[in-house]
């Protein structure tokens, strides 16, 4: 590997690098991790290797690379893909790995929601690829366009609203869409033989969710889905996320009491007459309230619950 020599940068010029990159995670719904390090001044980054799990029956987890965990269901005669990493050089390494594993075309892609981790790599799909996606994914997609101009012709082939069933190659999928959460279009994909569920940025164990408001994502929607993703029958046993290992029934259950208890506190704080920044502060979270900052999942609770006032 080449060595660069590093360079200090001054405490006012982080300031200046990270507000802007703040600027550009909330416009464009970029990830906040993996744009840049802090070892590496330049900005670059050596990419994980990409790893294949098989966590049940024909369903595969794929980690490393750029971007966000993907997954992949072996057919009988082709496989299907779960969201599409960061970059289509990532992607199609990815494609080379699962070749290894099952040697049959890609017929099918589905986003799990429009976020660029999850999608940016879509331009390195092969010809005749069908992708399919909720309308409000979609929707979403349509002004990354203008950014990233390859993506123009990968954008969503196929949508849904509400709900669609599919049977592919005899393993029934079941996609739903249970209104705002992460953001305003996600999809939670069952697989009710397996009792697995791809859950996609829903589901984050020991972090704070993030909820994407210029996606119009919800607190309040978050909590209505992964309720409504434990209700779901037959029941599901393992939830798999975007970026985390696979979680519980048990996990996801703690994570939605977890997600009520901070909204009790807050909404008793709120009743105290506490200004934002004394409910930030209680909480642990730094003082401030520039426009850059990405808002913290505090923040969101205090807005959604004084919008019901």
């Amino acid at each position: 590997m080449k060595t660069v020599s590093r360079i200090r940068p001054s405490r006012s010029l982080l300031i200046l690098i990270g507000a802007t990159l703040a600027i550009l995670v909330a416009v464009l719904g970029l990830p906040a991790l993996g744009l840049i390090t802090s070892s590496n001044p330049a900005g670059q980054q050596t990419n994980p290797p990409i790893t294949i799990t098989n966590v049940s029956d024909n369903i595969y987890m794929i980690k490393g690379g750029s971007g966000a965990n993907c997954y992949f269901l072996a057919g009988k005669k082709t496989n299907l893909l779960v969201d599409a990493k960061m970059s289509a050089e990532s992607l199609k390494e990815m494609l080379a790995e699962i070749q290894k594993i099952s040697a049959k075309p890609l017929s099918l892609v589905i986003l799990t929601h429009s976020d660029g981790d999850h999608v940016n790599g879509l331009s390195g799909l092969p010809g005749g690829v069908r992708i399919l996606a909720h309308k409000k994914t979609y929707e979403e997609m349509l002004p990354a366009v203008e950014q990233r101009p390859e993506l123009k012709n990968f954008l969503p082939s196929e949508t849904y609203e509400g709900g669609k069933n599919l049977d592919f190659e005899g393993t029934k999928l079941e996609l739903r869409n249970f209104g705002p959460a992460h953001t305003s279009g996600d999809t939670v994909i069952f697989i009710p033989e397996s009792k697995v569920a791809i859950a996609g940025d829903l589901v984050f164990i020991g972090r704070d969710p993030l909820i994407h408001k210029q996606k119009n994502g919800s607190f309040f929607g978050l909590i209505k889905t992964l309720e409504s993703m434990l209700a779901y029958k037959p029941e599901i046993e393992l939830f798999l996320s975007g970026h985390a290992d696979s979680a519980s029934r048990q996990e996801v259950s703690e994570l939605v009491k977890s997600l009520k208890d901070k909204e009790a506190r807050v909404m008793g704080m709120i009743q105290q007459k506490k200004t934002l920044e004394e409910i930030r502060t209680a909480f642990g979270l730094e003082p401030g309230s520039a426009p850059s900052r990405r808002p913290s999942l505090i923040d969101i609770i205090y807005q959604e619950i004084s919008e019901q006032k």
